[in-house]
């Protein structure tokens, strides 16, 4: 039963991400990595974070990982601004420019569009939401554990609105 599950889940995670496809490629955008990614939609829910405070939010990432990879956000993509800490010299701050911000308001969209698509096509009831937003809540709180993020301010909770709750990648 569990290997037809994870067959059934690589089958969908492979069309969801044709349709993803579709969607970059029919933007004028750039393409960004995973990291990239996560790190625009990090400082979109925080506003402006020191680099070590991103580096914190993805223990799996090393420091000179999330170094680089903020420098191509900011060299490359115009996307960040960086400006040092008047508190403190040592500390550089990062925050979004108007090409980032909107970068992550297309991502959000277009996700937000993947995933009504496929809770149409599968006809969710208001029963089997309840149980899906049950599942996602303790998927969530297990990655939090296994990842180290402290819980997020509705607990980990989700509910029909609120999406996946905030937090870093």
């Amino acid at each position: 039963m569990t290997n037809n599950i994870a067959k059934g889940i690589r089958d969908l995670t492979f069309r969801m991400r044709l349709f993803k496809a579709n969607q970059e490629e029919q933007l004028d955008g750039e393409n960004l990595s995973e990291r990239e990614l996560l790190i625009l939609e990090l400082l979109s829910e925080n506003s402006r974070m020191s680099v070590s405070e991103v580096s914190a939010a993805d223990p799996g990432a090393s420091d000179s990982t999330i170094s680089s990879t903020i420098t191509r956000l900011w060299r490359d993509k115009k996307m960040v601004t960086k400006t040092i800490s008047p508190e403190n010299q040592r500390t550089t701050i990062i925050g979004l420019t108007d090409k980032g911000r909107k970068t992550v308001e297309v991502f959000n969209k277009q996700r937000d569009e993947r995933f009504r698509t496929l809770f149409e096509a599968i006809n969710v009831t208001d029963g089997e939401k309840e149980v899906l937003l049950s599942v996602l809540g303790r998927a969530i709180k297990f990655f939090d554990k296994r990842l180290n993020i402290e819980e997020s301010s509705n607990n980990g909770v989700l509910t029909e609105n609120s999406g996946a709750p905030k937090q870093g990648p």
